[in-house]
Parts: structure tokens; sequence; C-alpha cells
């Protein structure tokens, strides 16, 4: 009966906002685009797309917000580049990115990265122009980028490019708990169990391990 009941309320609406909406609250106040600084970069983590085989073009699960939001940075002016960061890169994001209006040679892959803490080492290295974290951190205050990430992520994210000389703006998009949150209009809603719940419960639980362990 326990083992009911946990599994119940993991696949439950108010464990979402409970896992989520405190992650995500701090950057519902920054999400115009006119609200945010200009930078030397967009940085893209990668997350929400994907390309097999045989398909002519890339499928957009709910992370892709993260493409199009970073699209719409570089439209306003608001850095020359797009670094963009996964393992689909290549094969779905930059030609998503193009489709968005985004010019190839505005696009930097960063095709090396397997995390979100290589993804900070990286971006690090390839604006400072150097060799490594060591030497970057050097060289004093380095470039300033805005980070596009689901607002669920943005936390773990930051933290991770906090420990490099790149001065971060958070530039969050795919709000997932406070979408569920906002669009529940009935009660049934918030008591029965449903897959997409857990699905999110799975991820956001994934999120706090992430964030307490880098402390």
């Amino acid at each position: 009966g326990l083992s009911v009941a946990l599994i119940w309320f993991e696949a439950s609406l108010p464990c979402v906002c409970l896992l989520g909406l405190p992650l995500e609250r701090p950057y519902l106040a920054s999400q115009k685009v006119e609200s945010l600084p200009n930078a030397d970069a967009i940085v893209l983590l990668g997350g929400g797309i994907g390309k097999s085989d045989g398909l002519a073009y890339p499928d957009m699960f709910e992370g892709a917000d993260r493409v199009w939001h970073a699209a719409r940075l570089w439209k306003f002016g608001k850095a020359p580049k797009v670094v963009c960061s996964g393992s689909n890169d290549l094969a779905a994001t930059v030609p998503l990115l193009l489709d968005f209006g985004v010019p190839r040679e505005a696009i930097v892959v960063d095709n090396e990265s397997r995390n979100t803490y290589e993804n900070s080492r990286f971006t690090e290295k390839l604006l400072a122009g150097c060799a490594s974290h060591a030497e970057a951190q050097r060289c004093g205050e380095g470039k300033t980028i805005l980070l596009v990430t689901s607002a669920w992520h943005m936390p773990r994210a930051c933290g991770n490019f906090s420990k490099t000389s790149l001065r971060v703006i958070p530039a969050a998009c795919d709000f997932s708990a406070y979408s569920a949150y906002s669009g529940a209009r009935y009660f049934w809603e918030w008591v029965a169990p449903s897959a997409d719940s857990l699905m999110r419960t799975n991820f956001l639980f994934k999120e706090w391990l992430g964030k307490l362990a880098r402390k």
C-alpha cells in the first residue's frame, strides 16, 4: 500500500509542482527577450530534439523551446553567435536553427561535451580563445553569455557555468512545471496520476540530485 501511494504521488501534479516550481520560479521575470542585455554569445544547451535515420526533419519534443528561444535572441540582435551543444547538434539543432533564420556562419557547434559540466568548460575555452580551463581563468574576466536552457535545468546549468570565467545571464524557456501548474483547471488533474507527471517528476528529481551533488 505504501509503494502504491508513493508511486501515485510521484505520478501526480502536486509532486511535479513541489519539485519543479522552486527551480523555475526565479526565471519567470526574465522571460522576455527585451529585458535581457546584449552578450558576446548565446549558449544553447542541447536537449528536447532528435534526428533518427530515415527521417527528413528533426523531431521536436518539449525541450525544443530551447532552439527557438536561442533563435529568437539572435534575431533580436542580443549576440552575434550561437554556441550549441548536444548529441544531435549537427543532425538536428543546426538545421532547425537554419530554418529559424540563423545563418550557418553564426552557429558554433560543440560536439565534444557529454554533459553540462563539460559544456561549461568547452564554451569557456572557445570564447576565451584558450587551450584549457586553467588558462582561461588566468585571463581574468571572460565573455558574457546568454545561457539558454529549460527553466528547471537552469539552476544546475548556472552552477556549472559559474565556475568558469564567463559572465552568465540566464535566458530560460520551457517552463515545464509552471505550464503544468497553470494549465490544470479541474480537480481530477490534481489527484489523478499520469504518465506525463511521472516523466516530469523523473527529470525534476534528477535536477535536485545534481544540484545537491554540486554543492
